[in-house]
């Protein structure tokens, strides 16, 4: 193969690498996932307790100074 392919076939495989990585929530520095749920969006932390179905979570995001608990509660954090 010439090298103007080799070129090309390591583009797309890094392009699909990313594009892979970043369906997986590599790059979410948010420490919650939004799970589409039909119409709305489930709001569900990184750390969910796997026991609870995603539609216990909220259907809003956290407030400034709050989190979602495991268990799938908005509370405020400590300061």
């Amino acid at each position: 193969m010439s090298p103007v392919r080799w070129t090309l076939l390591a583009a797309g495989l890094v392009f699909f690498g990313i594009v892979f990585a970043d369906a997986l929530g590599v790059f979410n520095t948010k420490p919650y996932t939004e799970v589409p749920h039909g119409d709305h969006v489930h709001y569900v932390p990184k750390d969910r307790d796997p026991d609870v179905p995603a539609g216990e979570f909220p259907t809003s995001p956290p407030g400034p100074g709050q989190r979602i608990t495991p268990q799938g509660q908005i509370v405020n954090e400590a300061p």
